[in-house]
């Protein structure tokens, strides 16, 4: 069930980009910005491998916003946990707001913790 949830997402995720740009999907460049050494970030990666023109994964704690350059679609997966909160006092992955202009896709509580580092005020309901 987990892995059927995954692919929808990714599956989703990559369509709607590569609707949104009008690209091919074989030659959507697509970066996952995560832990790189968890069996979801290898699952997301080999999914992508197969149906994307290009995949690289990168590490969320020490990525760096330049990385996502050559991409046209990143998706970012934070996951709730201590470690989550403390990198959410410091700074987004992603950097300032204001900066921040590549489409990406938001995984696990990445829109919560983004909102936290971004300020970004709402709610949910």
């Amino acid at each position: 069930m987990k892995q059927a949830l995954f692919s929808l997402i990714a599956v989703s995720a990559v369509g709607l980009a590569a609707i949104a740009r009008g690209a091919e999907l074989d030659q959507l460049r697509v970066l996952f910005v995560g832990d790189t050494h968890s069996p979801r970030a290898k699952h997301f990666a080999g999914f992508l491998q197969k149906n994307v023109g290009r995949v690289a994964v990168a590490e969320r704690q020490n990525f760096k916003p330049a990385q996502a350059t050559n991409f046209d679609v990143i998706l970012l997966d934070w996951p709730q946990s201590e470690l989550a909160r403390e990198e959410r006092s410091r700074r987004s992955p992603l950097g300032d707001r204001a900066t921040w202009t590549t489409p990406t896709v938001l995984l696990g509580s990445a829109g919560l913790n983004l909102a936290v580092v971004w300020k970004v005020r709402g709610g949910s309901g």
